[in-house]
């Protein structure tokens, strides 16, 4: 069955590659044409349904876009769509290597081997289905499904799988300590090293007021990353993670957003044998302001217990860390990071960012003493331009330069310049 799907996937994204597509920008489409088949003979009964397409694409730059492809029944009150697209990477490090597909400062080459690395990927390309309908029950409401290539061997990875109505969400997908609408847009796939970025398995809950603020809480499934040894270990946790927001929106493509996470750590004292547990907590604060053709984006988020929600802590597993003092306890390491973007449109089809973050693990209990060399501070400066080659291929050319400082106060720089090509179908 997996190598009859393997060998199905190519065919089905090459015949999709034909279907005609529509440019954008920030993962939005307003007004554009698909490609309907309706099991009726009257297809102006679908575009009521099309349009919920449109209006529930993800706001991150990743997302995909509304399907070229969809099929309606006869009443026009459900759609299926099929989309995607292809992404191809081209990326060059020089004066010292980044030992990951991503451009993460933690993988920083620290010792003295090749200074330059040429690596391609095609994996981040992305298939999705997204069924669309109406209800009594639920209202307007959609299922969707989305994977790529980033699994074991470059095989077929989940990234999302949901249902969603106006007030609720239920599966996996990214999580509710995040706001991806402010998110920059980068070649690199993984983002900037302070940026929020997870997937979880969820429950969340949403409500919008009429006079732009909304507001969601969610209980998720928890996903733990912390540093063992042996007298400590990190296993089934008995709480999920439960985080809350609130947003303004001022007009489109403006905003402003707290939120915070609280998350209970259970953890095994192997001297005492024994369950212990951190509480532990997130702040976070974000904002896009659109003026005119400038756009201006950025985030700030703190926490103990946060690690593996943060783009460049998440690898190096900093949720817990052993105690140096006392054997079989576990502590938890204050973290901050931040990012700040600049997005300009240059033409229709055309824009250029710039985009500066950091990330920072703070010491306590005299942790910097017994791991000198581990990650303590991450920098990441990302500049890059893209543009709309024709109405379904985006182009893109980027910069990046990262620095790696360990609690040894040894920093560690890298440079890599990203070309992609992106057709989206």
């Amino acid at each position: 069955m997996k190598k009859n799907l393997k060998l199905l996937m190519p065919i089905l994204l090459v015949a999709l590659c034909s279907l005609p597509a529509h440019s954008q920008r920030w993962g939005r489409v307003e007004g554009a044409p698909v490609t309907v088949y309706s099991f009726t003979e009257n297809v102006n009964t679908a575009p009521e349904v099309i349009n919920i397409f449109y209006t529930t694409q993800g706001e991150y730059f990743r997302d995909p876009r509304a399907p070229r492809f969809v099929l309606t029944d006869r009443e026009g009150k459900w759609g299926l769509g099929i989309g995607g697209y292809v992404q191809a990477r081209v990326e060059f490090d020089f004066n010292k290597i980044v030992d990951n597909l991503d451009f993460l400062p933690s993988s920083i080459q620290r010792d003295n081997g090749p200074s330059t690395q040429y690596q391609m990927d095609i994996t981040t390309s992305t298939l999705f289905m997204k069924l669309v309908g109406r209800s009594n029950l639920l209202g307007d409401f959609y299922v969707f499904t989305s994977g790529d290539w980033r699994g074991d061997g470059k095989t077929f990875h989940l990234l999302n799988a949901y249902l969603r109505t106006k007030y609720m969400t239920l599966g996996y997908t990214t999580g509710g300590f995040m706001d991806a609408a402010a998110y920059p847009a980068t070649v690199d796939n993984a983002g900037p090293c302070g940026q929020t970025f997870y997937r979880a398995t969820q429950v969340a809950f949403n409500y919008g007021f009429d006079w732009g603020l909304s507001m969601g809480i969610g209980v998720e499934s928890p996903d733990i990353d912390a540093l063992e040894n042996e007298y400590v270990s990190v296993g089934a946790q008995r709480f999920p993670d439960i985080p809350i927001y609130f947003k303004y929106q001022f007009y489109e493509n403006t905003h402003v957003r707290v939120g915070g996470i609280v998350r209970d750590i259970s953890y095994r004292n192997l001297v005492n044998n024994n369950e212990s547990q951190k509480v532990a907590w997130g702040a976070q604060a974000s904002a896009l302001v659109t003026l005119g053709d400038l756009q201006i984006s950025g985030q700030y988020t703190m926490g103990e217990g946060i690690g593996s929600l943060i783009n460049d802590v998440s690898n190096v597993g900093m949720d817990l860390v052993p105690s140096p003092r006392t054997p079989g306890k576990m502590i938890m390491l204050f973290t901050d990071a931040w990012f700040a973007s600049l997005h300009y449109n240059i033409a229709p089809g055309v824009f250029a960012s710039a985009t500066y973050s950091q990330s920072n693990i703070r010491s306590r209990s005299g942790f910097e003493g017994a791991n000198p060399d581990v990650y303590k501070r991450g920098q990441y400066l990302a500049v890059n331009m893209f543009a709309d080659a024709t109405e379904n291929l985006q182009l893109g050319i980027e910069y990046l330069h990262g620095w790696r400082t360990d609690f040894d106060s040894d920093t560690y720089n890298a440079n890599r310049i990203n070309v992609s090509a992106r057709y989206n179908f």
